[in-house]
């Protein structure tokens, strides 16, 4: 997860490098690969030299049960019963 002073051209730069990144309705955006995971300092150099440096960057690693979760749709939430 990072946040960037300006999203549109960091996100076109983080796609011209292969980083699937999708932005968030609070404005950050998110990048998903194992890149952006195991070597942070990769994606923060990207957008350096891209001029939209970060203002935030999280790694933030998913557990399994969160990612069956997403994956089915529930985001967590209980269903009725």
């Amino acid at each position: 997860m990072l946040r960037v002073r300006e999203t549109e051209p960091a996100q076109r730069a983080l796609l011209a490098a292969g980083q699937p990144a999708e932005m968030l309705p609070d404005g950050s955006i998110e990048v998903i690969s194992a890149t952006a995971i195991e070597r942070p300092d990769e994606i923060n150099s990207l957008l350096v030299k891209a001029g939209t440096p970060p203002t935030q960057l999280v790694v933030e690693e998913e557990e399994l049960e969160q990612y069956f979760l997403r994956l089915v749709g529930m985001h967590g939430e209980k269903q009725n019963e």
